[in-house]
């Protein structure tokens, strides 16, 4: 059971990274898959490199390697909240208010 809930959870995690990396553009959705493609390409090093430094921490900190669904999990939380900032960050500049 408890196996079952931990890979819903880590799909509830996934979708919600790829609704918060959508770059939306009114009315042009081929530049909105785009952009969306691009940036997430973009983002993605700098998600993997921060989770890589957290993982480094926590395994140096609890001496045992951490299973590769909870860094998967950690690489996912990491991301989502990079891309809350990202997608403000993008929704002020459409606006004019950046």
């Amino acid at each position: 059971m408890s196996k079952i809930r931990e890979q819903i959870s880590l799909a509830i995690l996934i979708v919600i990274y790829l609704l918060a990396s959508v770059r939306y553009f009114p009315g042009r959705a081929m530049q909105s898959i785009v952009e969306t493609l691009i940036h997430m390409l973009s983002v993605a090093p700098i998600n993997l490199g921060a989770t890589l430094v957290i993982v480094a921490v926590l395994q140096r900190l609890v001496k045992e390697r951490l299973p590769f669904f909870r860094t998967l999990r950690l690489f996912l939380v990491v991301a989502i909240c990079l891309e809350f900032i990202l997608g403000l960050a993008h929704f002020f500049e459409m606006n004019g208010a950046a």
